[in-house]
């Protein structure tokens, strides 16, 4: 088979190989392993606030289960 016809034939079968180009991988994404606290900060993964969210408070007491041992009456 001559070179020149040899190309064609192999640009024919390969064709699709130009109409589709895969995505590209994300960042660090063939890192095996697991990064450092400061990394993943730097990355974005964890967000420290400055200030720490405010505690949230229940809407009504915690009712207890047993009464307080002063109420009990001595047996």
């Amino acid at each position: 088979m001559p070179e020149e016809q040899r190309r064609q034939k192999l640009a024919a079968c390969s064709r699709h190989r130009f109409r589709y180009i895969p995505p590209c991988t994300p960042d660090n994404f063939w890192e095996v392993g697991f990064p450092s606290t400061q990394t993943c900060i730097e990355r974005g993964y964890i967000r420290e606030e400055k200030k720490p969210g405010e505690r949230l408070r229940r809407r009504r007491p915690f009712c207890a289960l047993f009464s307080p041992k002063s109420s009990q009456e001595p047996s």
